[in-house]
């Protein structure tokens, strides 16, 4: 009995220690990890984005707000570039809403944080988290193993309070015009990723709600409370932007804002040049009776239907186009061959030189996306008069390599109203990406599309596709990701008893590591020189690491 009121003893002090256990505070406060958007860690910004919106309230998904169930503030595109110091620069996710972004560089698992992201929170107590994955391909993402000590015994109210010290690895800890750090290094164990060739960053809303039915759970099992209902247009994680710290070589984006168009415009090859180059990538055009193969515009009319407007976008405008649109993208009409079964034929690309395509972001042009919805004189209303109808509407895209063999293909649904579920079907309505790796090193890119919808006469769909930011591998940036430079520093002894020194640039961030990847000890050095009393930690293998304006800097050390 005594041996059991000793065990007793035990776990119920390591529950009040799990209970009490603090993580860095606020922006501001001594020990934060918090990093203002203007610091010079920071070298380059996320340049692509996808979103699937969430619910304005998950638990009663007939409420909504502005004509809409699902959050609708904000436009994708203002997640793209640098943080700002706003509430209103910001793209609202929803309940369980998601984002993936895409970057100019490889994120690499460098010294100290790799990424940072950053949220619109008005203070540092209303606090909207969403959990953070990453991804080498685009279909395995490896999620940071976020904690949260918060109590969930109450339901944190819609404009209710979390506090910064009770969570940990989730995006959202700081408030606005400070970033939350990620240190890839947390995913080393991981399998199935390379944490030096980081291509995709998620993010996933916390729901917040900690009824059973809808919570989420953090890494260690916990459900996650914080400000929820917010049954607004604003519901959800509001993403402000993605920083990169530690980065490989810059990628080709072939972006079509390097090609000069008149307001509301259009090029479509009537000059019979036979195509166009935007940034070495070279895109095919014939224009003979009827002009076929690559255009490119920045029509931003999603509401007219017909052929008068088969040069517009759904999204009404590129990836980084503001909410009034406008911006450049490339638009393909894949012809159909007269002279034989009518069949599809292709589109093409041709690269400047063999190369590994990371892939591109795609959407409908507003001429096949309201023909799909509503049908036309020739084309049928997808899921026709029921609804059941198992239509769908693919993209194909294959590769030729430098010896002229053809690679496999990769499909992708521009519609897809297949499943028995019709809740489930859908028409793509704004930018999403479609991964081309597999194709692996090519030095053309063909397209192709199928429908449902066909005649004696061939397709009925009209066969548009819109595209932007194709994105291109040099071969140093897929093979040789590099490291941000490295920070002088100096601590002694090492190894440590009771207390440590270190020597580095004043107004550094260093942080102490355990073996676990907690933080144990956090601060802002206040001069070149400071001397940190160790007694509290227990012997064993520690990491100090060290951020500043010259770099980043990591050393190992042993306490006796």
């Amino acid at each position: 009995m005594k041996k059991m009121k000793i065990l007793f003893t035990i776990i119920a002090g390591i529950i009040v220690f799990i209970a009490n256990a603090q993580y860095p505070g606020p922006a501001g406060q001594a020990g934060t990890t918090a990093i203002f958007k203007d610091s010079t860690i920071i070298q380059s910004w996320a340049s692509g984005i996808e979103i699937y919106r969430g619910w304005v309230n998950i638990a009663d998904t007939s409420v909504y707000y502005g004509g809409t169930n699902k959050a609708s503030f904000g436009y994708p595109a203002i997640a793209l570039g640098e943080a700002t110091e706003s509430s209103y620069d910001a793209v609202s996710l929803g309940d369980g809403g998601i984002t993936i972004l895409t970057f100019d560089h490889v994120i690499v698992n460098g010294d100290g944080p790799d990424f940072a992201i950053f949220e619109n929170s008005i203070d540092d107590t209303f606090l909207e988290l969403a959990f953070v994955e990453v991804s080498s391909d685009g279909e395995r993402f490896v999620r940071f193993p976020a904690v949260s000590i918060t109590q969930t015994e109450t339901q944190v109210g819609g404009f209710g309070t979390v506090d910064a010290t009770k969570i940990h690895n989730f995006a959202g800890k700081y408030r606005q015009g400070y970033g939350t750090p990620f240190d890839l290094e947390d995913l080393a164990d991981s399998t199935d990723i390379d944490l030096n060739n980081i291509r995709f960053i998620k993010l996933i809303d916390v729901v917040g709600n900690i009824d059973d039915l809808f919570a989420t759970y953090d890494s260690q099992g916990h459900k996650v409370n914080d400000p929820w209902p917010t049954p607004f247009n604003t519901c959800g994680f509001d993403l402000d932007a993605v920083g990169i710290i530690n980065y490989g070589e810059e990628f080709t984006i072939s972006g079509f804002d390097d090609l000069v168009l008149e307001e509301d415009s259009y090029w479509n090859g009537s000059d019979a040049t036979g195509g166009f180059y935007s940034n070495s990538v070279y895109y095919v055009n014939t224009n003979s009776e009827n002009w076929s193969g690559f255009a490119y515009s920045n029509m931003r009319d999603n509401t007219t239907a017909g052929i008068t407007n088969q040069y517009s976008a759904y999204t009404i405008g590129g990836m980084n186009a503001p909410a009034e649109g406008g911006t450049n993208y490339a638009l393909a009409r894949v012809p159909v061959d007269l002279t034989k079964d009518y069949n599809m034929l292709s589109v093409e690309a041709v690269l400047d030189a063999p190369s590994l395509v990371s892939g591109f972001y795609i959407t409908n042009s507003t001429y096949a996306y309201l023909s799909m919805q509503n049908g036309d004189g020739q084309a049928k209303k997808f899921g026709g008069e029921t609804g059941n109808d198992p239509d769908y509407f693919k993209l194909f895209v294959w590769g030729e390599k430098e010896n002229n063999l053809l690679t496999d293909s990769i499909e992708f649904y521009l519609a897809d109203y297949r499943s028995e579920d019709n809740s489930k079907d859908y028409i793509v309505d704004n930018w999403r990406w479609v991964d081309l790796t597999s194709l692996g090193e090519i030095t053309k890119i063909f397209f192709s599309l199928e429908s449902t919808d066909n005649s004696d006469f061939g397709i009925n769909t009209p066969p548009y596709f819109c595209m932007d930011n194709l994105i291109i591998y040099s071969g140093s940036a897929y093979n040789n990701p590099i490291k941000q430079s490295t920070a002088a520093v100096i601590a002694y002894p090492n190894p440590f008893k009771s207390q440590l020194k270190i020597n580095c640039e004043s107004h550094s961030l260093i942080q102490i590591y355990d073996a676990y990847g907690k933080i144990v000890f956090a601060k802002t050095m206040s001069s070149d020189d400071e001397d940190i009393n160790t007694e509290f930690l227990s012997k064993g293998i520690y990491l100090l690491k060290v951020m500043n304006e010259s770099g980043n800097a990591t050393l190992k050390l042993i306490k006796q």
